[in-house]
């Protein structure tokens, strides 16, 4: 089933209910996710993404989340890191609407969670497409400016994990 197919089963007052138990914080913003979702019904998917979407529970010992990320169809995995998995932050949402769900998810997770978990994942950094696609395109023009850096600039302008964790808290006390 597609993620548009999904959406169109629901009624938004169900998944209302559903964002606002999964992600009390973002009660807030219970009517730009209203927004969106109208959005999202009155768009055309875009069927020609092989990616999939996979729902993940993640449970950590300081943390229990679930992680919406997707996976190409044919099992292709990242050569450099040896990861199927794919951030979907970014991907237009006629795309998102175009994918497949995950059969596992529809055992894991109720239509309505895998809905609202999407939901979430689609406007991580805006409920608005042109902003979610400017900030990627920030991200690219960053990521270039960086690969076009001498190796002397990157050391200049960039800090090991290290050192920025242990950045992080300084000041504190002040």
């Amino acid at each position: 089933m597609t993620f548009h197919e999904l959406i169109r089963r629901q009624r938004w007052l169900s998944i209302e209910t559903e964002l606002n138990r999964l992600y009390p914080d973002q009660e807030e913003q219970i009517d730009a996710y209203r927004e969106v979702f109208n959005q999202l019904l009155e768009m055309k998917p875009d069927p020609s993404s092989d990616i999939v979407i996979r729902l993940t529970e993640i449970r950590e010992e300081d943390e229990n989340y679930v992680d919406v990320d997707g996976y190409h169809a044919d099992g292709r995995v990242d050569p450099l890191s040896g990861n199927d998995g794919l951030a979907r932050e970014f991907t237009p949402w006629d795309i998102w609407l175009g994918m497949k769900v995950d059969e596992r998810a529809f055992k894991e997770f109720t239509e309505l969670e895998i809905i609202a978990y999407c939901l979430y994942e689609m406007t991580f950094f805006s409920f608005d497409q042109e902003e979610i696609a400017e900030q990627l395109e920030d991200l690219n023009k960053t990521m270039e400016e960086f690969k076009n850096m001498t190796p002397e600039e990157k050391r200049r302008n960039t800090k090991s994990m290290d050192d920025f964790l242990s950045g992080l808290g300084e000041g504190e006390d002040e």
